[in-house]
């Protein structure tokens, strides 16, 4: 009887208790943002803790942003290739400029920020533009492959 009170009392008691993650009490913070990007600070946070290894860092906090490092993909050492987008960020059309002759060869893909494809096409020119006006303001990756091998990452920042 004393276990079946205990049990029901536990029950009814752990419905009640509101859980909120991600928040803290804090004696103050600030939203910063300028044409390079964006950031948030939070002063008064009572504990972080920070795990090292050779492939990186993970700082484990309550304020804690989801940002991709603008460029990523595989270092090819042996072939200089010249890839470059602009305007970045874009509110209507993005360029992607390829400075290499076999660009029929390569794609891209653009992905917004949750990973969903938005849109995949071969590469058949030089500048290529890729619209970005029916896209809400956020920010989207841009995948060049060949052969299926990812040979860059951008990362794309779409304004109003």
């Amino acid at each position: 009887m004393k276990t079946t009170f205990f049990t029901l009392s536990l029950f009814l008691v752990s419905f009640s208790i509101q859980i909120s993650a991600q928040e803290t009490l804090n004696t103050s913070g600030n939203n910063m943002s300028g044409s390079t990007g964006s950031a948030t600070a939070s002063i008064g946070q009572s504990f972080y803790e920070t795990m090292s290894s050779s492939a990186g860092s993970v700082t484990a906090g309550v304020q804690q942003t989801y940002e991709i490092i603008p460029t990523l993909g595989i270092d090819i050492i042996d072939i200089n290739l010249s890839l470059n987008i602009f305007p970045n960020p874009t509110t209507d059309i993005l360029n992607l400029k390829v400075g290499f002759k076999d660009y029929n060869k390569y794609r891209y893909d653009l992905f917004d920020s949750s990973g969903k494809l938005l849109t995949s096409q071969s590469i058949t020119q030089s500048t290529t533009q890729i619209t970005m006006t029916s896209y809400p303001a956020s920010i989207y990756l841009l995948k060049i492959s060949k052969g299926g091998k990812d040979i860059k990452i951008f990362k794309v920042l779409k304004n109003k």
